[in-house]
């Protein structure tokens, strides 16, 4: 089975630190995140698409044609923005019908949680989390059902969360992709389009760790170095 990691953006949250530095690349807890994305990779995962763009020569140098003893593709990000559009760069990757797991080069996932993914045709990682400006994701009957803003009360307590991370086969490409904020196609989005012909179940996670700031990473060396 194949895995797919979308590193292809600029990380403009994370600027300066970006300017020279992939955002894959920087360091957490003395271990890149992409050093770390592969470790979490479940053992079927027998080779790794990674869609590059920004700074990709650092990414291709640092990673190689095999790392972690897994097999590595690189293909380069299509014009068309977005997580969809990234995940769209690697169609010509991959065989009709083949199921595949997708991962945000920003992200860091539990191996063992991943392992969860696996078990179902599609799914769709959500995790509990105190981050308003998320759209809340909803389940109903152990499967995906949509998205909506935070109530007041999710704000404050926390709400379930897209975590980035899905299981998903090549039938995702027969939807020309959901167009969201900034001229941006938005994966998730898309994922939902599908949702009655194509059923994703919602795996809960409790593990999930995403850096998408300064603050986010100073969390995250507490989390990793305890």
């Amino acid at each position: 089975m194949k895995a797919i990691i979308l590193a292809g953006g600029k990380g403009t949250r994370l600027q300066p630190l970006t300017f020279e530095t992939p955002k894959p690349l920087i360091s957490i807890a003395g271990k890149t995140i992409i050093d770390r994305i592969f470790a979490s990779l479940p053992d079927e995962m027998h080779e790794v698409i990674v869609v590059v763009e920004h700074l990709k020569d650092k990414i291709k140098s640092h990673v190689g044609d095999n790392f972690y003893n897994k097999k590595v593709i690189y293909v380069d990000q299509i014009p068309m923005r977005g997580t969809f559009g990234a995940l769209l760069s690697a169609k010509n990757l991959l065989k009709e019908k083949e199921r595949f797991l997708v991962i945000n080069g920003d992200d860091i996932h539990d191996k063992e949680e991943l392992e969860k993914y696996l078990l179902y045709p599609r799914s769709f990682g959500v995790q509990s989390m105190n981050m308003p400006n998320y759209y809340s994701v909803k389940i109903k009957d152990g499967f995906v059902d949509g998205f909506s803003p935070q109530t007041d009360e999710e704000k404050v307590k926390g709400a379930h969360v897209a975590t980035g991370a899905y299981v998903l086969d090549t039938d995702i490409f027969k939807h020309p992709g959901v167009e969201v904020y900034g001229g941006e196609f938005g994966l998730p989005q898309t994922i939902m389009q599908q949702k009655d012909e194509l059923p994703v179940t919602g795996i809960i996670t409790t593990k999930w760790v995403t850096i998408n700031s300064i603050e986010d990473i100073q969390k995250a060396e507490k989390y990793f170095e305890n």
